[in-house]
């Protein structure tokens, strides 16, 4: 099975200004599960100085921000009654209410708090768990209405470089008729893995990765933490549920575990001088345990260059400058300092 996790070199000779070789190496990596391609190229030793948004906070908190616990409950819009019987749900901190500019049938929006701008190191446990346990109750709800099996996920867009349009923490729940891109794709090589090999695949994932140990991060209850083998970017993360199947599985104990290991992840970031990021948490309609991905986003050099490219964006294949176990290794570090 090991045999999954292929991968190919290419090398690309030049030569400096004084005639001197060069050699870099590039190396392909593919997706254990899609095939899809992913390249690994040299790294530069790039330095990242996370942004700042301080400033930025301060002209967009308080009256200016629809977020916030003055404007909340007055501009925000309201769930219909069989979803949420006083118009949005809570829980803790965390407020749910709809989406003005929805992407699907059902997409609520998941205020964290009453904080305008968290920086990574400042996401409490107690913050992660509220706003994923309001998620939750918000899919079952619509679930519950519905009455009908739907694509749902968890998506987070952190800070600007990431898409996110508002400072203030937020994540966008999507209960659909139609599969994204990703679940589509997803859903059909797990079912042609296990029909070829017998196994259902992030069981596999999850089993072999923590017996080869050099991707693999930590584990924190029913939740495992692995950088993937074929990354989408420059670190690429993959929390696995292995005993989790349905939304309705996930317990507050489940969320108080993932949340613990996303604050690992989240001081692996820090360490690099990334701020930004995009993550989903995915619930299958097959047999398949829910997993979480999370991606950095981030601009490269004094011109603030888009880390997406034609490779990402037209030719469809990621590019990391950074060695998934090189990554894997920090975040172990962090993932060791969990109670």
């Amino acid at each position: 099975m090991n045999s999954l996790f292929r991968k190919k070199e290419e090398w690309f000779t030049f030569y400096d200004g004084k005639g001197n070789p060069i050699e870099r190496k590039t190396e392909i990596r593919y997706d254990p599960l899609t095939e899809e391609s992913s390249r690994i190229v040299f790294d530069p030793g790039m330095s990242l100085t996370p942004p700042d948004y301080t400033e930025a906070a301060k002209q967009t908190s308080g009256k200016n921000c629809p977020f916030c616990p003055e404007n909340v409950h007055k501009l925000t819009p309201t769930f219909p009654k069989e979803i949420a019987e006083n118009g949005r749900i809570s829980h803790g901190q965390s407020i749910v209410c709809p989406n003005l500019f929805p992407y699907s049938k059902h997409n609520g929006v998941v205020i964290f708090s009453e904080d305008h701008y968290v920086p990574l190191s400042d996401f409490t446990n107690s913050m992660i768990k509220d706003a994923f346990t309001a998620a939750q109750t918000y899919i079952k709800q619509v679930m519950t209405v519905e009455k009908k099996p739907l694509f749902a996920s968890i998506n987070w867009n952190y800070l600007p470089y990431s898409g996110g349009s508002i400072l203030h923490p937020h994540l966008h729940v999507i209960v659909s008729e139609s599969a994204t891109n990703y679940q589509r794709l997803m859903e059909t090589k797990a079912r042609e893995f296990t029909k070829t090999h017998n196994k259902e695949y992030f069981t596999y994932l999850y089993e072999t990765e923590k017996k080869e140990g050099t991707r693999w991060i930590g584990e924190k209850g029913n939740i495992a933490w692995m950088h993937a083998y074929a990354p989408k970017a420059h670190n690429d993360f993959i929390a696995v549920f292995p005993n989790k199947i349905s939304f309705q599985d996930i317990k507050e104990k489940d969320w108080d575990d993932f949340a613990q290991g996303l604050q690992a992840i989240l001081a692996t970031l820090d360490e690099q001088g990334l701020a930004s990021f995009n993550m989903m948490l995915n619930f299958s309609k097959e047999a398949t345990p829910i997993h979480a991905r999370l991606t950095p986003r981030l601009t490269l050099g004094d011109l603030h260059t888009s880390d997406i490219n034609f490779f990402q964006m037209l030719q469809e294949e990621p590019l990391t400058y950074k060695i998934p176990e090189d990554i894997a290794e920090k975040a172990r570090i962090h993932f060791s300092n969990i109670n």
